[in-house]
């Protein structure tokens, strides 16, 4: 029986659509939104790796129960756990998943530590729970991530770890449609007598590009941009970003890969960073002619040079961050 034909518990459920989020870990706006993104990623990565019916409906109320206890202002399982009890919802193996569900977290930070969990650890925990179960839940739980769950370092090596071990076998954790990894780039105009230049770098031996790189944990898509810029161009000094995102390129890579551009202003060139090989400007006329990495920035490229005035007053200004 899923767990929304609780009264008490889909009642409270409804109120997680007061809880805000911070938008540098969820790109949902509210904790029910988010819970119900989790529930039916969870789902399908479920029916993706062959689950039984009742193992689905056990991801999709894991998504749905995992965060209740954020009504109380707290995210630790326990006080999920708490909420749970005082709605009736006894399922063991639902509850020993709440319990677990982000365990990921503290032990990949004890692995950090140089005090990673040992192999009886990850034996009890097996026993604990269906460890193939957790971790399709890990990933979908990441599926409003800024840079995607193939970013987040504690997922990604949770389930290294239970691979290795033998404990899970093998998942697709990957859905067709669904971006598993996304970055960020960025478009730098200046204004000349003749016209608007892009700034293009070559990284690779054949090609030109816009900086782009993933979103970091805790990192705004727009900063991943201006950071990019820096890191891969040399920029220094003052930039503009326009908060609208300019483009979104999505192209696969053994995954499916999401990269939102911007456009930027303002900045000055330093020093060519490595492994950059070389900067180059380029005008709307050479649009055409300049050999690319992807025929997909091409059109991006267009609308840069096509649309180069901004509302200043839309943009936000970034500086750079003190040495």
């Amino acid at each position: 029986m899923s767990v929304l034909q609780n009264p008490e518990f889909a009642r409270r459920y409804a109120g997680l659509a007061a809880v805000t989020l911070n938008p540098r870990r969820h790109t949902a706006s509210d904790a029910l939104a988010h819970s119900e993104a989790v529930a039916a990623t969870a789902r399908r990565l479920g029916q993706q790796n062959g689950c039984a019916p009742e193992q689905l409906e056990l991801l999709e109320d894991l998504g749905r129960v995992h965060d209740i206890g954020k009504l109380t202002g707290s995210a630790r399982p326990e006080r999920s756990l708490a909420v749970l009890a005082e709605c009736g919802i006894t399922d063991p193996q639902l509850l020993a998943l709440v319990e677990r569900h982000d365990c990921n977290l503290p032990w990949f930070l004890s692995h950090e530590r140089g005090q990673a969990p040992s192999a009886r650890a990850w034996r009890r925990l097996a026993t604990a729970v269906d460890l193939r179960l957790l971790c399709m839940f890990m990933v979908a739980d990441r599926v409003d991530a800024p840079g995607g769950w193939r970013r987040n370092a504690p997922t990604v090596w949770f389930l290294e770890q239970a691979r290795a071990r033998g404990l899970i076998g093998e998942l697709q954790l990957d859905l067709a449609d669904l971006p598993s990894e996304r970055s960020a780039g960025a478009a730098l105009i200046r204004e000349r007598e003749r016209g608007p230049e892009l700034l293009l770098i070559r990284v690779r031996a054949h090609g030109y590009e816009l900086p782009k790189g993933g979103i970091e944990f805790d990192e705004l898509p727009i900063e991943a941009a201006a950071r990019e810029l820096r890191e891969e161009a040399g920029v220094v000094g003052e930039l503009e970003l326009d908060p609208e995102p300019l483009g979104v390129i999505e192209y696969q890579v053994g995954h499916r890969k999401q990269v939102r551009y911007f456009r930027a202003r303002l900045g000055e060139l330093g020093e060519l960073p490595k492994p950059t090989r070389e900067r180059r400007w380029l005008s709307a006329a050479e649009i055409g002619e300049v050999p690319l990495v992807s025929e997909d920035l091409r059109p991006l490229l267009a609308a840069a040079l096509d649309n180069p005035a901004c509302d200043r007053h839309a943009r936000r200004a970034w500086a750079p961050s003190p040495a």
